[in-house]
């Protein structure tokens, strides 16, 4: 069973996906949506060995039913083949059809349990066959069937184990059925149970290491992405996806408005109070930014230190005000004492600015107009907003004030 690094699960971020780690999955099961998340991955990231497992089967049934047909006699051989042709490949064709086609790619995990029970099942009624007609055919290939299905055939282990259970039941009644030695009959199922055993063994530590890799890689890409302080974007991230949706922006002819944010006299605050407090104030000062860019192409970021960004999307011009200063309010509510602050408490300043994209202009230029109007807040006695408003979505800002 693979383990994470501990330096690995301290540094990140809460998220749901160290949550999972931290709550554990030996159910192999995580809560939702992380499990819905989880089953997309799973298939997207065994398509290959989904389609090499089923040409797998295709070529190794159909290489069956040529020695059935040169080594058994023709009444058996005429059953043993139908079967394998009729009942047992065509769901593996089906397989690789729909792992082709993207539009089906949801139906892979119901095709694959599917085309194993067919298998598990048309393997026993092969066996069954020649024992009602009175040909012993060895079965080791039922007991491949069952580590195939753990181990090859990509299945989940519930979705393995359950194909297995009905493929083991199958088999048991074809024996109490067909086989009349009882001392045969009892090793064949004890095999067959062993067989299942070592295969559920094994399917469930593989999947368990699966969700485990799910896990780690999407750590890794929050670390990659968020501040590991805050848990809001870094600024890396912010960049990228500023850059992105200025992009959307030119060709949707919609604007981008971005909020540079400051906590006011900081490096007195952490001189004061200590690092640790300083810590705990940055990170009550990123929830509450947090919760003021829930669209899909909104983002909040700590742009670095004691500074964060809040970029909106297609804003309205007559709201930012509004929206920065229920901002600035929210964090004065937070009633943290500072007493190097003029008001006595944490406080933040807020410069915006908002342009509509043109091919000649770059996200930049957007960023450094909000850095101008975060400095005319400050320079104005902070705990502020000043909005660099555009007229007739010009480039050219004008200041609106507010103070707080």
């Amino acid at each position: 069973m693979l383990n994470i690094d501990p330096e690995l699960l301290s540094n990140a971020s809460p998220s749901p996906y160290r949550t999972a780690f931290e709550k554990g999955y030996r159910a192999l099961r995580f809560d939702e949506p992380i499990e819905q998340e989880f089953q997309a991955f799973y298939t997207e990231g065994h398509l290959m060995r989904v389609r090499l497992a089923a040409y797998l089967i295709i070529v190794l049934y159909a290489a069956f039913v040529i020695i059935d047909i040169t080594t058994l006699p023709a009444e058996v051989a005429y059953w043993t083949t139908r079967i394998r042709i009729f009942f047992i490949i065509p769901p593996f064709f089906l397989m690789l059809y729909v792992s082709y086609q993207p539009a089906l790619r949801g139906w892979v995990r119901k095709v694959v349990p599917f085309a194993a029970i067919t298998a598990g099942v048309g393997t026993t009624a092969v066996i069954g066959a020649a024992y009602r007609l009175g040909t012993q055919i060895p079965y080791e290939g039922i007991l491949l069937v069952a580590l195939f299905i753990y181990l090859i055939a990509c299945l989940q282990w519930r979705r393995a184990l359950f194909a297995n259970g009905v493929t083991l039941a199958a088999f048991i009644a074809m024996e109490f059925m067909y086989q009349s030695n009882p001392q045969f009959r009892l090793y064949q199922i004890i095999f067959m149970i062993a067989a299942n055993a070592v295969g559920a063994y094994g399917g469930y530590f593989l999947e368990h290491s699966a969700r485990t890799m799910f896990l780690v890689n999407n750590l890794l890409n929050e670390l990659a992405e968020l501040d590991g302080l805050t848990g809001l974007s870094n600024r890396r991230t912010l960049n990228i996806h500023l850059d992105r949706i200025w992009r959307q922006a030119i060709r949707d002819q919609q604007a981008v408005a971005i909020a540079m944010i400051d906590v006011d006299h900081f490096k007195k605050y952490n001189d004061r109070y200590g690092h640790a407090q300083g810590d705990a104030a940055l990170r009550a000062v990123a929830d509450v930014i947090a919760h003021h860019a829930r669209r899909p192409l909104d983002i909040t970021a700590r742009y670095g230190g004691e500074e964060f960004a809040v970029v909106w999307y297609h804003p309205s011009a007559s709201e930012l005000a509004r929206m920065a200063e229920i901002l600035t309010r929210a964090i004065v509510a937070l009633d943290m004492p500072h007493a190097d602050n003029e008001i006595g408490k944490l406080s933040i300043s807020v410069g915006v600015a908002m342009m509509t994209p043109s091919a000649e202009q770059s996200s930049a230029d957007l960023l450094r107009a909000a850095d101008g109007a975060l400095y005319d807040a400050k320079a104005q006695g902070r705990n502020r907003v000043v909005v660099a408003v555009p007229e007739d979505h010009a480039a050219s800002p004008r200041r609106v004030n507010a103070k707080s």
